[in-house]
């Protein structure tokens, strides 16, 4: 017989599961039909290479082009300053390690230094860990209970030789926002101390276009900046690097000098259309949105407070996206929990899907937790479109029967 991980659904009835709820938006998104339909004819009809130059490659070269200025048009960047990238790993690897490779040409000698935080996504720490593999040092900000940097901290941090300062806008477990304009304030002072252009700022802004008041990089003051399609309800593998002119970069890939030498490689016609169109549908939405999944959030860390006494709310003070809620259950198993939950259709996460292979507490948790002795498990609840009332009511419902029946096994055996 093979194994079914559903057949056991922890006091559900066989071949009665419901309908399955997903809550783990912040792993990745459907992609929304419109946004597909537009990408639809650019895998068969508009097939052509964008480098060619009879006209139907020419042609995809425009399309191309009107997506750039799309893209532009909301950041409101130009359209020199966007990149279409093969996903948000790859932007936030051409922003750090490119950064680090052109300074390093024109201060031999001299060992750069790059500033981050404990709790940034993998493709940031990663990339940081191996550039202190070449010699390059890395400092990592501390952050308190609610995921924010000490500002007294990044000014102590910065020297003459660091390169660049990369502060995720979001945090994808926590759903803290950070503030990068007070962030910017603190580097453009130490830029004006040392008549420098450096360190640039990058933030990787992955979580944060759905629903973020401002994501415009003229009032962002940033230098670098991620947004990639598989969180906003686009296609997965394709981001967009939004780079300031002035900012000097170089390519990590080589080959056919695409995307202005900076990322080589045929350009992917159908995401980069899925791209744009994805980015315009997510702020057009966010207003509406945004106050929508707050009511859900209230509603749900309301009921989780009243029906839990031992309950941790992680980052319950700070300024969040609506979309995260964030809990640790005491004295118990974090992955039991969810492999319950999904026995019982509800999908929902305990770290970032990128380190989701990794054993151990959530390296987010763990920074969050550092000055405390509480515990660092952790279950993430991310909500999106789909994501309603009633399912909300199940999920309470379910959590509360399986911690309950979970805390009673404990007692059982004392």
């Amino acid at each position: 017989m093979n194994y079914n991980p559903h057949m056991f659904s922890f006091g559900l009835q066989r071949n009665k599961l419901p309908r399955r709820i997903y809550c783990d938006h912040a792993s990745g998104t459907p992609i929304d039909p419109k946004v597909l339909r537009e990408m639809q004819v650019y895998f068969a009809d508009s097939f052509h290479n964008p480098s060619a130059i009879y006209k139907e490659g020419v042609s995809i070269r425009n399309t191309i082009d009107q997506a750039r200025v799309e893209v532009a048009g909301i950041l409101k960047a130009t359209k020199e300053e966007i990149f279409f990238v093969d996903g948000g790993t790859e932007a936030n690897n051409i922003a750090i390690l490119g950064s680090v490779r052109f300074w390093q040409k024109n201060n031999r000698g001299r060992t750069p230094h790059v500033i981050t935080t404990k709790i940034e996504h993998a493709s940031v720490l990663e990339t940081c860990h191996h550039l202190e593999t070449e010699g390059v040092e890395v400092t990592y900000l501390s952050v308190d209970d609610n995921g924010y940097i000490d500002f007294k901290e990044l000014k102590k941090s910065l020297k003459d030789t660091t390169v660049l300062v990369s502060i995720g806008y979001v945090n994808g477990e926590i759903g803290t926002i950070q503030n990068i304009r007070e962030i910017m304030k603190v580097i453009r002072h130490h830029r004006k101390h040392h008549q420098s252009q450096y360190p640039y700022m990058h933030t990787d802004a992955v979580q944060a276009v759905n629903y973020v008041d401002t994501i415009t990089v003229p009032q962002l003051g940033i230098d670098l900046m991620t947004i990639n399609g598989s969180k906003i309800y686009g296609p997965k593998k394709i981001a967009v690097l939004f780079k300031k002119t002035g900012v000097s970069l170089d390519p990590i890939v080589f080959g056919g000098h695409q995307e202005s030498g900076l990322r080589s490689g045929t350009e992917n016609v159908p995401y980069i259309i899925g791209m744009a169109r994805s980015l315009s549908l997510a702020r057009k939405h966010q207003p509406t949105e945004s106050p929508r999944l707050k009511k859900l959030q209230d509603d749900m860390l309301h009921h989780l407070k009243e029906v839990f006494d031992e309950i941790i709310i992680n980052a319950e003070n700070a300024e969040k996206i609506p979309n995260i809620v964030n809990v640790t259950f005491p004295n118990l198993s974090h992955e039991e929990i969810v492999i319950r939950l999904d026995a019982r259709g509800i999908m929902c996460s305990v770290k970032s899907a990128c380190r989701a292979g990794e054993d151990g507490d959530s390296h987010v948790i763990q920074a969050i937790a550092e000055t405390t002795t509480r515990p660092k498990g952790s279950i993430r609840f991310s909500f999106g479109k789909s994501t309603t009332q009633t399912d909300l009511d199940r999920v309470l419902k379910e959590l509360k029967d399986i911690i309950d029946h979970m805390y009673q096994t404990q007692k059982d055996y004392l």
